[in-house]
């Protein structure tokens, strides 16, 4: 009996090792991939924190690039009404103006030198005066025409400054446009590169966090298989223990017995002997 106790202690020691081991081994396997996993989920949020700051750099060139744009509309409109205004007023420039007004004067001249040097009579001279007095004033008014028409040259030379100045400005912030919405672009790039690596990290981190899950049930199973086995080797131990102090009570009960039927200590010897053999025959002890 005793034997057959040991061999199945020995062999529940046994398989408990191995599973405590296997669960070990399991274990560490799953911390492995938790790491790994928690490792790949920093790495994502640290690129995560910097595409952030990517994303601020790339709003504040956008920021910039519409507003140079702004600017280089509102030149280019102001611009485009100047060309407009410049139309209008050559329209109102009449054509041949300076030459109606040299002919006028020559005709004025000529009735004036004409009345003072050629003899006539006086209705002759009353008609030639009120001719000459139709052509000064028509000649007044030409050169009022011609005065005004000097203004809106004069002003269409300024519009042609302020329209060239103007397309130049708009150029410029047409430069600083391009300028911002090719950094805006470069960052975007470097945004969409760094969202395929975030996507990369997320989906090697999903499969070291599903190896972990399953790694770990495992790792829990042969715990509980362990958990079994070491009850079962406790109820073992515990057997063997209380056969033990039963065998001890049976020998020191027996040596009370003896004790008080015989006197001598080679009889109390004896019977220490004869209770020792019938426990060995009976299986509660073995040396």
């Amino acid at each position: 009996m005793q034997k057959k106790n040991r061999s199945e202690q020995d062999s529940a020691e046994e398989k408990y090792s191995a599973l405590v081991e296997k669960r070990n081994e399991l274990n560490q396997q799953a911390r492995e991939f938790a790491e790994a996993r928690n490792s790949l989920n920093s790495e994502r949020r640290r690129i995560l924190d910097e595409s952030k700051d990517l994303r601020d750099d790339r709003k504040k060139m956008v920021d910039k690039m519409r507003a140079h744009k702004k600017r280089r509309n509102t030149y280019q409109d102001k611009a485009k009404a100047l060309i407009e205004k410049k139309k209008k007023s050559k329209g109102k420039v009449p054509e041949g103006l300076n030459t109606q007004i040299s002919t006028t004067r020559e005709e004025v001249d000529s009735m004036d030198l004409k009345q003072q040097t050629v003899p006539m009579t006086v209705q002759a001279e009353n008609t030639l005066l009120d001719e000459l007095k139709s052509k000064k004033t028509m000649l007044k008014d030409l050169e009022s025409v011609k005065e005004e028409e000097n203004k809106i040259l004069d002003d269409i030379k300024k519009t042609d400054l302020s329209i060239n100045e103007l397309f130049e400005l708009a150029d410029d912030e047409h430069k600083k446009v391009v300028e911002y919405s090719k950094k805006a672009d470069a960052i975007h790039e470097t945004i969409s590169t760094t969202m395929k690596s975030i996507s990369h990290l997320i989906a090697e981190a999903n499969k070291n966090h599903e190896a972990y899950v399953v790694i770990k049930e495992k790792a829990d199973g042969y715990h509980e298989k362990s958990q079994e086995m070491r009850k079962k080797l406790m109820a073992i131990r515990n057997e063997k223990r209380d056969e033990a102090r039963a065998g001890k009570k049976l020998v020191s009960d027996h040596n009370k017995d003896v004790k008080k039927q015989m006197g001598s200590d080679k009889d109390l010897d004896d019977a220490a002997d004869d209770a020792l053999q019938l426990l060995l025959k009976k299986g509660k002890v073995e040396f």
